[in-house]
């Protein structure tokens, strides 16, 4: 079996579309309900074909009790898939599992045609919530087309409610280095649409670029002060004049949710002060969080930092965003 590469937070139409190939049919598991404790959240979802999957529902034997009763359904129903087929897995998650969780989850396991995947690439490259049938026959609908990132999935008595997305935060890094590469390897799959800032190409890795944008500015700075106002700020370049352009950029807007800077404490004293003669108030320069991370790490290494870093972005997101489950 082949994971995906395709971003587990992206647009779960979109990763259909390109698993299922010239295969018959694509299953989507989606947990609908959810008592006492499980691995994933209401509303966590996966795609499920004959050699590859998208994304997770939690691992371990609940998954692959549903992958094997996924890919038994879509042999069942054979080359005579029509779409709209529709099953109901109620799970427990004790001893005769292997798992120790304890709850209870209802996965809804819809069998997608190449007909009926056609019919819902319309909405692949956007957020719409889609309301899913739990019995067989019915097609899936779009409910609404707004993008309202408070909007939570929940289950009604004959269907369920159900994003084509997660709702990611913006998050702007500034800095291709050792760093930077590595704290992209780390957060690329989580709850942020990232933005890769660097002045010049050659410092990005090579590869792909899917689960980020790439962005080469002469101008870092003019970068920052055109971010959306809800937007997250990593700064780690290898210059300290750029690292306090893009500071003062920030600032002086003052319209971000969170600002983070790599340094010392003597670094972080020295910007403050410079900033302050460059006009920044005290209330402002309160905003800005240098060093960036947690102070449980004090390792230099390059891919500990970064995993510092990381862990201080996902504490911001979790206690001061609200997030879409």
């Amino acid at each position: 079996m082949q994971k995906s590469l395709i971003n587990p937070n992206g647009n779960w139409i979109a990763a259909a579309n390109h698993l299922i190939g010239d295969e018959t049919a694509v299953a989507h598991a989606v947990i609908i309900s959810v008592r006492g404790s499980a691995p994933r959240e209401l509303g966590a979802n996966m795609l499920i074909s004959e050699n590859q999957i998208w994304n997770t529902i939690g691992g371990g034997s609940l998954e692959f009790e549903v992958m094997e009763q996924a890919r038994r359904l879509i042999k069942e129903i054979g080359l005579k898939v029509e779409g709209r087929n529709r099953k109901v897995l109620n799970l427990a998650l004790g001893p005769d599992m292997g798992q120790c969780c304890g709850g209870t989850v209802k996965v809804l396991l819809e069998i997608l045609s190449q007909a009926d995947i056609k019919k819902l690439s319309k909405h692949s490259k956007k957020l719409v919530v889609l309301e899913h049938p739990l019995k067989s026959g019915a097609s899936t609908e779009v409910l609404r087309t707004d993008e309202d990132k408070n909007f939570k999935p929940f289950l009604k008595k004959e269907s369920f409610i159900l994003p084509t997305a997660r709702k990611l935060d913006p998050l702007f890094i500034y800095g291709a280095g050792h760093v930077g590469r590595a704290l992209v390897k780390i957060i690329e799959h989580t709850d942020f649409d990232i933005h890769w800032v660097d002045i010049d190409e050659k410092r990005f890795p090579e590869g792909s670029t899917s689960n980020f944008s790439k962005v080469i500015a002469l101008d870092p700075a003019l970068i920052a002060s055109h971010a959306p106002s809800n937007a997250y700020h990593v700064i780690i370049t290898h210059s300290h004049p750029l690292d306090e352009a893009i500071c003062f950029a920030l600032l002086s807007k003052d319209q971000f949710r969170f600002c983070g800077l790599i340094g010392s404490k003597t670094k972080n004293a020295r910007f403050r002060s410079r900033l302050s003669k460059m006009g920044i108030k005290a209330e402002q320069l309160k905003k800005l969080t240098c060093p960036i991370g947690i102070d449980e790490i004090n390792s230099k290494q390059p891919v500990k930092v970064a995993i510092s870093i990381a862990a201080q972005l996902s504490i911001w997101q979790e206690t001061n965003g609200i997030r879409m489950v």
